[in-house]
């Protein structure tokens, strides 16, 4: 339920549990805390090992996106599956994140941004 955390070309990649919901969210959170304490310029939450997503997944993915814009950094999606994707959105979650459709794809892309 602890989400892998671990960098590639300065952007910390954050692979997220099969299910990241009410009890998997404050695990994620707790980890993220002095990731996101040391204002990365660029952080992917990779999903390619979550199934479900909840609403205690999603407040954790806006509190740290509210903390890089804050910090001038950037965030993205990877590796979403129909049905997590579908619920980012139904809950208009699609106009906030920068969502592709790979890991690779998006570490690609975030280079480039360098």
């Amino acid at each position: 339920m602890v989400p892998e955390i671990s960098a590639d070309n300065g952007i910390i990649i954050v692979t997220l549990p099969r299910r990241f919901d009410f009890d998997s969210a404050p695990l994620v959170e707790k980890e993220l805390r002095p990731v996101l304490g040391q204002h990365p310029e660029r952080v992917l939450f990779d999903f390619s090992k979550t199934e479900y997503l909840s609403s205690a997944g999603v407040r954790v993915l806006l509190g740290a996106s509210h903390s890089m814009k804050e910090a001038g950094g950037t965030i993205a999606l990877s590796s979403l599956c129909h049905q997590v994707l579908y619920i980012l959105e139904i809950a208009g979650f699609t106009k906030i994140f920068t969502i592709y459709e790979t890991r690779d794809k998006a570490i690609r892309h975030m280079k480039k941004n360098d």
